[in-house]
């Protein structure tokens, strides 16, 4: 995937940030197929999208049951006790887990739909429609322009779109990235609620959020997971390769300066600590050690820099160790356009 198509994908990471995020597939339905075929040549090569011309082969597709249940149905476990009111874990290495189901890239997000349609009109198809997390727009002629605000005051539709404003590419993209993002956002709102309870204090500042979405950007990041240990979020390209973003603080730091000291890490890693050019990333800790070469400290440095007028500093290590069986080939998203 060239640049300028990753910068597509990248465009819809926005703030706030979520606990994960990773591309979805949008769906276009609309039994004009010179309108489609015209569409299909004008969408970047990095979105991942269907295109039906019958409706009520649109319907069933989307009627399907997903392969695997949504995460946010899969990060969550009850702990039931006899004496107490059942408690609630989230688990966050279920969601670092993803990144091995193909299938997340296979999610409806955005469903756009013609309204002028014979045999299922498109205000219909989406009152039809049993996914309530699915983001639907409608497409509709100057004349139906009433029957779209009707249906969106009634909840029926999150948007509708003058077909003849369509041409101009860029709106639609921008509409289905707006459509998109809120997909994500009210779908995560239980695990976001859920991590308000004891939230990673990295995630209550702007500033920190601004810096980790620029340095996303930066490397054409099209996915990424919220991960624990030390905090962070685990981050991929489009083509599977993987970073590992750390945030920590000045009091996280002088617990790893007391380690450095301990274990007698060398004193060149200790004076950068000391000055806060890196933070450490401890795959194994010095404790756990049982290498017969000295423990690798160089290669558990991560260069860092100081988010500006805060205590928070961020690293990032490329291709880092995972505790996950990961196949680019397979599981990244450029596997999936390809398939698609």
């Amino acid at each position: 995937m060239s640049e300028d198509d990753m910068t597509d994908q990248t465009s819809i990471l926005r703030l706030p940030l979520t606990p994960y995020f990773h591309p979805t597939t949008v769906v276009f339905i609309d039994d004009n197929e010179s309108f489609l075929t015209s569409l299909d040549l004008e969408l970047p090569l990095g979105w991942a999208y269907r295109c039906f011309t019958d409706p009520l082969e649109a319907f069933e597709f989307l009627q399907q049951p997903p392969s695997i249940k949504p995460l946010i149905e899969r990060c969550f476990s009850v702990e039931h006790s006899d004496r107490l009111a059942p408690t609630v874990h989230l688990n966050l290495g279920t969601i670092e887990q993803e990144v091995n189901h193909v299938e997340r890239f296979e999610r409806i997000s955005v469903v756009i739909v013609d309204y002028a349609m014979p045999t299922l009109n498109g205000l219909d198809f989406c009152a039809k429609m049993s996914d309530p997390y699915v983001r639907k727009a409608l497409l509709t002629g100057v004349a139906d322009e009433k029957v779209a605000v009707e249906a969106f005051n009634a909840g029926i539709i999150h948007k509708f779109i003058q077909k003849n404003t369509v041409l101009a590419v860029n709106n639609l993209l921008k509409f289905v990235g707006d459509l998109q993002v809120e997909y994500f956002h009210q779908y995560l709102a239980q695990l976001n609620a859920t991590l308000a309870l004891h939230p990673p204090g990295f995630l209550l500042n702007p500033a920190v959020q601004e810096h980790v979405l620029g340095v996303m950007r930066e490397l054409h990041i099209v996915e990424y997971y919220l991960v624990n240990d030390p905090p962070g979020f685990l981050l991929g390209r489009a083509d599977g390769s993987m970073f590992r973003l750390i945030v920590t603080d000045d009091a996280s730091l002088a617990g790893d300066q007391r380690t450095l000291e301990q274990h007698e890490a060398p004193p060149a890693i200790r004076r950068k600590l000391a000055r806060r050019e890196g933070v450490p990333y401890f795959t194994e800790s010095p404790e756990d050690y049982l290498g017969h070469e000295p423990y690798p400290w160089h290669d558990n440095f991560v260069p860092a820099a100081r988010v500006a007028n805060t205590e928070w500093y961020v690293g990032v290590m490329e291709d880092p160790p995972l505790d996950i069986d990961f196949d680019p080939g397979r599981s990244s998203y450029d596997a999936y356009l390809a398939n698609l």
